[in-house]
């Protein structure tokens, strides 16, 4: 088939247009990917987030709070601010001593000690 002349050159123009354009596209998305090591680094947090806050959520966690001066939603504050590591470090210790009762509440009270003189 025979096409016109300004037709195939409204062809060859929008033809260039997109294909200079295709280099922006393609690298637009690059700047708003996460890598996969901060993916699994907030995957992390909130399972751990989640296993300390069940366990501060327990009422014989939070009356031992209490008669040591912090209260549950300052506990829970602190832990917002803890950084992944020292928050797996706590989950660990949480699983580790969740059949050891009484000692389950001074783990976690000692780590809050340690991060309120690390914080200070």
């Amino acid at each position: 088939m025979l096409f016109s002349k300004p037709f195939k050159t409204v062809c060859a123009l929008s033809m260039a247009a997109f294909i200079s354009q295709a280099p922006a596209v393609a690298f637009a998305e690059v700047n708003r990917m996460l890598p996969t090591s901060t993916l699994i680094e907030e995957l992390n947090r909130e399972e751990a987030t989640a296993q300390v806050q069940d366990f501060l959520s327990r009422d014989d966690v939070q009356s031992a709070l209490i008669q040591r001066g912090l209260s549950p939603a300052e506990a829970s504050d602190r832990l917002a601010s803890l950084s992944v590591a020292e928050l797996n470090d706590l989950s660990k210790q949480v699983q580790e001593a969740k059949a050891g009762g009484d000692i389950l509440v001074t783990i976690l009270i000692v780590v809050l000690i340690i991060f309120l003189i690390k914080r200070i």
